[in-house]
C-alpha cells in the first residue's frame, strides 16, 4: 500500500524503488497489478438505484 500511496502522491518509480530496496521494474509491476485504488463512492449527480 505504501508503494501505491507514494505513486498517487507523485513519487517516481525510481525513488520508490530506491526507498524499497527493489528495482523500478518491480515497482511498475506492483502499480500495474494493484493500482490505482478503486473507490466505490457514487458520482455526483447520479441518482442511487432504488
Amino acid at each position: 500500500m505504501a508503494i501505491l500511496r507514494a505513486r498517487e502522491e507523485g513519487a517516481t518509480f525510481g525513488a520508490i524503488a530506491e526507498a524499497a530496496g527493489t528495482s523500478s521494474q518491480a515497482v511498475q509491476e506492483i502499480v500495474r497489478r494493484h493500482g490505482p485504488v478503486k473507490r466505490s463512492e457514487p458520482k455526483a449527480g447520479v441518482p442511487d438505484p432504488v
